[in-house]
């Protein structure tokens, strides 16, 4: 299975290469612009005046004072109004499974001139599912969300050496969020028998799902994607869950060593960071 770990490998390390290529130190998002918006400083006069006010009395005060901004939760707790500007702000810098990861949109890296498709195209050929329409859910089980055609709606984050990958795509409710997920498990039984070929080197696949225990998820599985060749077998785990009104992706790239990950640990450690986002 030598081939299928080369490209596994090769998506995992452009994918952190495209993080650090694309500015991941931003925190803040497209969909969150006015957020971004400095504010100006004060004039002398504007100064002076805020000098000379009158001090306040105790019930001005008392009015005055800020009240925490609200969020709203679901009924297991998990934030509702997560933004790709909150879920990146959150995840920047943080450490998931060991590791520290960086985080951008895709839409970002692609208007920085870094296609992830394109690039994994070029640099290892082809790659074509049969029948078609399950391309989304056997290249999103081999390799996670970043393979999956709504990767450009979605928060990337990786560590420099590609080890960990996870997307973060925010829907307007929960409903959509599950909603989301649960056609990705329908699409993974009908498509729990397909084949994959990388330049022509036909593998056939087989998909399966089970669930799995995080905290404040409405819903998490792990998918194994089981594949077969000329070269033997291979099977690759990733994790997913519903957070919120967002969907979660993670894979660990030693899946393709032969060590599966624990994904009840690393999507709770996502959620918790997702949590005070």
């Amino acid at each position: 299975m030598a081939t299928q770990r080369r490209f596994a490998l090769v998506t995992a390390t452009s994918a952190a290469a495209l993080l650090a290529l694309s500015g991941c130190g931003l925190f803040g998002g497209d969909d969150d612009s006015a957020d971004d918006t400095a504010t100006p400083e004060p004039t002398t006069t504007q100064t002076e005046e805020a000098t000379q006010s009158p001090e306040p009395t105790e019930t001005e005060t008392s009015s005055a004072s800020p009240t925490a901004t609200e969020t709203s939760t679901s009924a297991s707790g998990a934030p509702t109004d997560l933004t790709n500007s909150r879920v990146m702000g959150a995840m920047n810098g943080q450490t998931v499974d060991g590791v520290q990861v960086n985080a951008a949109t895709a839409s970002i890296m692609e208007a920085s001139g870094y296609d992830i498709p394109a690039l994994l195209q070029e640099a290892m050929g082809v790659v074509t599912v049969d029948p078609a329409q399950c391309s989304d859910p056997v290249q999103g089980s081999f390799m996670g969300g970043v393979m999956q055609s709504n990767v450009d709606e979605s928060v990337v984050a990786a560590d420099q050496d590609g080890s960990v990958i996870i997307t973060v795509h925010t829907y307007d409710s929960v409903d959509e969020a599950e909603t989301e997920l649960q056609g990705f498990r329908d699409s993974t039984q009908d498509c729990e028998q397909a084949t994959m070929a990388l330049d022509g080197a036909a593998m056939d696949i087989e998909l399966t799902d089970e669930e799995i225990s995080v905290k404040d998820a409405e819903t998490a599985i792990t998918t194994t994607f089981t594949a077969t060749g000329a070269g033997g077998s291979m099977d690759v785990h990733t994790g997913r869950m519903v957070y919120g009104n967002s969907v979660v992706t993670a894979i660990s790239t030693s899946e393709y060593d032969g060590q599966r990950a624990d994904y009840e640990a690393m999507l709770s450690e996502v959620a918790e960071l997702l949590q005070d986002a």
